[in-house]
């Protein structure tokens, strides 16, 4: 993830479900409804135009206490992977 920036894809339409701690995100592109819990919600919000490993790093930071910090860092990289894998956020060379 060195030297990767993050960005939402264009649009997609988002509702969020505070209730159910949930963002309702549609990919138009790839016609798809994906919920994503509340880590994905704040890593998608993390993703405007920026550095991965400053988001990786401000998701650590924000579950310190509740999981190792190496950790957190891994599942914020796996998670910003898998929301470029389908669709809702795009990943460019810095």
């Amino acid at each position: 993830m060195p030297d990767v920036r993050y960005s939402q894809t264009p649009g997609l339409r988002t509702r969020p479900v505070e209730a159910a701690g949930s963002l309702i995100v549609y990919t138009p592109d790839r016609p798809k409804v994906h919920w994503l819990n509340l880590s994905g919600w704040y890593l998608f919000e993390l993703s405007q135009d920026a550095d991965g490993e400053r988001i990786a790093a401000e998701y650590a930071d924000a579950v310190a206490g509740q999981v190792p910090r190496d950790d957190a860092l891994q599942q914020a990289r796996a998670y910003l992977a898998d929301l470029v894998e389908r669709g809702v956020l795009r990943a460019r060379s810095a």
